[in-house]
């Protein structure tokens, strides 16, 4: 399997939890002491707007991908009213299912944690997410999908990355570059950015 990492970008996308991780694994591809990770970018369309009007466009369309290729699926947080519930489509919950049994790792962002637990792979995990929502208990609905929710900035169980929303973006994506990398690369790459 190629050293490759999928991201699905949901319309209403927030725009940091995108952007590092196109960065940060983008600089294995700058550096040549460190193993590159090839990062596609998936959707239902080819263009696909954030929350704050960022259009970006898919390398390949949803029903283009082959789960089998990809040793990591990132799913960013987004703003329902702004076309974000399509992360609850059957056919998101399938492909985060079938990477993750694929042995893949899972890497969300903010509420990006909500459809992985409606899949039931955080069923008895611990887990984060957007804690600060007036609208809804975003920590309770994760329990009712069976996870164990904390209060905690980032929380990895297993192959299992959740977190509490955009300020923790950048150390997500070390933390994914480092669980397919290994930590010798992640330092590399955090060094040459002048995280260090």
């Amino acid at each position: 399997m190629d050293n490759k990492a999928l991201l699905f970008a949901p319309r209403g996308f927030e725009d940091i939890e995108l952007a590092a991780f196109t960065d940060i694994l983008g600089w294995t591809r700058v550096l040549k002491e460190v193993t590159p990770v090839d990062l596609v970018i998936t959707a239902f369309k080819r263009n696909v707007r954030s929350k704050h009007n960022l259009t970006i466009k898919a390398h390949l369309l949803l029903n283009e991908i082959n789960p089998a290729d990809y040793r990591a699926l990132i799913i960013p947080g987004g703003f329902s009213d702004a076309g974000y519930m399509e992360v609850y489509d059957a056919r998101v919950l399938a492909l985060i299912r079938e990477i993750y049994k694929n042995g893949g790792i899972i890497a969300t962002m903010c509420v990006g944690s909500l459809p992985v637990a409606k899949t039931g792979i955080l069923e008895g995990r611990k887990a984060t997410t957007y804690s600060a929502s007036k609208r809804r208990d975003n920590l309770e609905i994760l329990r009712e999908y069976g996870a164990i929710p904390v209060k905690r900035r980032i929380v990895v169980d297993g192959r299992i990355i959740t977190n509490r929303g955009p300020d923790t973006a950048v150390e997500v994506a070390f933390k994914l570059l480092e669980m397919l990398n290994g930590k010798r690369d992640m330092k590399r790459v955090r060094t040459a950015m002048m995280f260090d």
